[in-house]
């Protein structure tokens, strides 16, 4: 005989349950106080308790509905020893049962694991792949919404810009752009501010503002459209635009992918575009390219690679187009192999005289 604690709930006793001793006395189930046998057939078994671990056993008479809950799991494991063949049928479906909910259990912490791992597995695809989905995004990206961010970010940089786009150097810019840019998707602008530092850049969209310290570096117009040859392909390979889609990361993604990106997003994406750098590969990319777009425009391609040279022969510190860029020497060295791997190419020289024009 196994004595049993456990809680009654039935009609009459009190809504948390009374606490009772179960006697297995053979093949029969019975009560202390109050003394009342369970019946030997009817009974339903399930799993109860925090862990699964406890057992009910659950019937209905006359009177409604009875359940006596062991919630001590040694207890439990006592009773299910200790049923008698009437219940085995019963302990069979708890068994299975039981199974189930072990299944469900590991599917629903496998579901949560998976919930909470989702962000952090999409955060390491995109730093794996950052460069191609980059990409594979820009693409995908309407022209009039790159151009809307490259205009965002040269709005806020105008008031640290003293433009100079009446000047006969701005003109000459123009006239080298136009020629480097036939048949292009975008619309350029080329604009020339007044400042001392050797710099150029190109923003998402077509805008392209070269600083007057660079022309000045200059000895011949064939370097500064070397310089934009450079500048233009930044655009044209949508480098700003796959930048501040990797900066943006996971965030707005889909809103850029869909075209629809709101203001506070396109502001955010402006501020930051003034402060990213391109990566080496992509200035090398630049290079390349730009090199062949001199070619095709007849322009003198040694050019380029002559005013990496005039970069390189300049003392103290690297100007800050080149802060994070491959070294001068290395992309002129670069440039000067591929023009020696071509057939000469007969370029007319520009003949821009006086040189540097007046900025």
């Amino acid at each position: 005989m196994s004595q049993i604690p456990a809680r009654l709930f039935s009609p009459g006793l009190p809504a948390a349950g009374q606490d009772v001793v179960l006697l297995v006395e053979g093949k029969t189930l019975r009560i202390l106080e109050p003394s009342r046998y369970l019946p030997e057939r009817g009974i339903q078994l399930r799993r109860v308790g925090f862990d699964l671990k406890g057992l009910e056993l659950a019937w209905d008479d006359g009177a409604g509905r009875h359940a006596l809950q062991i919630l001590d799991a040694q207890a439990a494991a006592t009773l299910i020893s200790a049923l008698p063949p009437t219940l085995h049928e019963a302990l069979a479906a708890l068994a299975l049962s039981g199974r189930k909910q072990r299944r469900a259990r590991r599917l629903g912490w496998s579901a949560l694991a998976l919930f909470f791992a989702t962000p952090l597995l999409m955060l390491g695809l995109f730093l794996a792949f950052a460069d191609p989905i980059a990409g594979w995004i820009a693409e995908r990206i309407p022209l009039e919404q790159e151009r809307k961010l490259g205009e965002a970010s040269f709005t806020q940089m105008k008031a640290e810009l003293q433009l100079r786009d009446d000047s006969e150097g701005a003109q000459k810019l123009r006239e080298l752009g136009q020629r480097l840019t036939q048949g292009s998707r975008y619309n350029y602008e080329f604009h020339l501010a007044d400042k001392t530092e050797i710099n150029a850049f190109a923003l998402p969209g077509g805008i392209i503002v070269v600083h007057s310290g660079l022309i000045r570096a200059t000895t011949r117009p064939e370097e500064l459209a070397g310089v934009l040859a450079h500048e233009v392909q930044h655009v044209e390979l949508r480098h700003g635009l796959k930048n501040i889609v990797k900066q943006l990361g996971l965030t707005g993604l889909w809103m850029f992918a869909t075209g629809d990106i709101g203001s506070g997003l396109a502001g955010s994406a402006a501020t930051q575009l003034l402060s990213l750098k391109f990566s080496r590969d992509a200035e090398r990319e630049a290079d390349a390219h730009g090199l062949d777009s001199l070619l095709r425009s007849g322009i003198d391609p040694r050019g380029m690679p002559d005013f990496f040279r005039i970069l390189a022969d300049k003392a103290g510190a690297p100007p800050a187009m080149l802060s994070t860029h491959p070294q001068s020497a290395e992309r002129e060295q670069a440039l000067r192999d591929k023009l020696a791997s071509l057939p000469p190419v007969p370029a007319k020289p520009l003949g821009w005289q006086p040189w540097p024009p007046a900025l």
